[in-house]
């Protein structure tokens, strides 16, 4: 008997503890709510979320296009819905050959009311996709604009590890150099004949979301398959044009050294 009362109370006295313990812990999920874009880096590398948005490929009809953007929180799990506050800005320490996208004109702008209210993150979520809205304007046959953009500060929201809170969208609608079409890429050095060439042999859009089911993981296989096709079909079309007086298919028509080329098989 007298061994059950001292197990009986050791059993109390380490609940009690417990619960004294329990009451002093913080909630896991209570607290300010951080918000960030999703990455595989890690919290000490900065990456800037990058997105190309090519009007080129759509339908003449659409006049907008959707990009949206994959955000987590850190620190709290959102216990209502949270709303994500965009900021457009210029970075100063980036020298860049595109202007910057105007709200309103290239984009709708991030304050836009309907678009705010589709900014969130839902109660009980860690993690959504938000959207930003492209414009289909005339000045995107002329040049490639850029949007820059960040996490900011909204009433629920405050932007978490600063490596992963920034954010740019390239925006086009005429056909241009996709960002990973690099000077090692198989097909060889960048043109916009050779690129159009491409896309009328192929049939694919050749875009960076294209580009990228072939060189993340490499596909040596359909590398070599377009690689072949290609230096097959210029050939054919060289000869072609031959016969009908016409110079070898050229960047510039007046400079022979811009012939479109593939590298060697």
């Amino acid at each position: 008997m007298k061994q059950n009362i001292i197990n009986t109370g050791f059993l109390l006295l380490a609940l009690l503890l417990f619960s004294s313990c329990k009451k002093a812990m913080p909630g896991v999920y209570s607290g300010q709510q951080y918000l960030q874009f999703y990455t595989t880096t890690t919290a000490g590398t900065k990456e800037v979320v990058t997105a190309n948005a090519a009007f080129y490929y759509l339908d003449a009809s659409k006049i907008t296009d959707t990009v949206l953007l994959h955000v987590v929180t850190t620190g709290s799990v959102p216990s209502k819905t949270s709303y994500v506050q965009l900021t457009a800005f210029t970075d100063n320490t980036v020298i860049s050959t595109y202007p910057d996208a105007i709200a309103g004109v290239q984009y709708v702008s991030f304050d836009d009311a309907n678009l705010k209210k589709l900014m969130k993150v839902d109660a009980g979520k860690y993690e959504a996709y938000i959207p930003v809205v492209l414009k289909r304007d005339p000045s995107l046959k002329e040049k490639v604009y850029q949007l820059r953009f960040k996490i900011g500060i909204s009433n629920d929201f405050k932007p978490g590890n600063s490596n992963h809170t920034e954010g740019v969208i390239y925006i086009s609608d005429r056909l241009s150099q996709p960002s990973n079409w690099t000077t090692t890429f198989f097909l060889g050095a960048y043109g916009l004949v050779k690129h159009q060439f491409i896309i009328e042999q192929s049939g694919q859009p050749w875009d960076s979301d294209f580009i990228t089911t072939l060189t993340k993981p490499v596909d040596l296989n359909a590398q070599s398959f377009y690689l072949f096709k290609f230096t097959q079909a210029l050939k054919t079309v060289n000869a072609a044009r031959q016969a009908a007086g016409l110079t070898e298919l050229r960047e510039d028509p007046l400079v022979p050294s811009t012939a479109v080329t593939f590298p060697s098989l």
